[in-house]
């Protein structure tokens, strides 16, 4: 078992790199999920990203952000949501399931207790990824996101 840091009780703030957009998440989050693919790799450009699994309607903003819609290989199209001043990436949202955001973590303010919860597509990180070893974790994508937020909730019980 990994020795977690408490989860924090919301809000949880954040912002870009210049400050021009801030948000505040009202609720806890469904999952903390790394995200080891070519395209997650290639938008951080680090080994993973990693994302708060949000309900969209927890999420409160002000600043001017700016969106694009990328296709991914397996077809599945999310809406990528930065800063029109520095264009620093805050999160992405399902075009089939606009009820759930993923928040980049490293927006976080405070990230002491953002440590992953699951891991997904592992098979296509780099050498030096790790993965938690509490975390459940897939060499693709999850089967059902919903395995990983069952799994968040047993590592973080409410």
């Amino acid at each position: 078992m990994t020795s977690r840091p408490p989860l924090p009780a919301p809000p949880y703030r954040g912002g870009c790199l210049c400050g021009a957009v801030r948000f505040s998440l009202g609720t806890r989050p469904k999952a903390i999920n790394a995200c080891h693919c070519t395209d997650c790799r290639k938008a951080t450009g680090a080994g993973a990203a990693m994302f708060l699994h949000m309900p969209t309607e927890a999420i409160a903003v002000t600043g001017e952000m700016a969106s694009f819609r990328k296709t991914a290989d397996s077809g599945r199209e999310i809406d990528i949501f930065r800063c029109t001043a520095c264009g620093a990436r805050l999160w992405h949202r399902p075009v089939s399931y606009p009820q759930l955001s993923f928040v980049c973590t490293g927006t976080l303010d405070d990230v002491s207790w953002v440590v992953p919860t699951s891991h997904i597509w592992v098979a296509s990180g780099t050498p030096t990824d790790t993965v938690t070893p509490d975390a459940i974790h897939f060499d693709g994508p999850a089967p059902d996101r919903q395995l990983l937020w069952d799994h968040f909730a047993k590592l973080y019980p409410a």
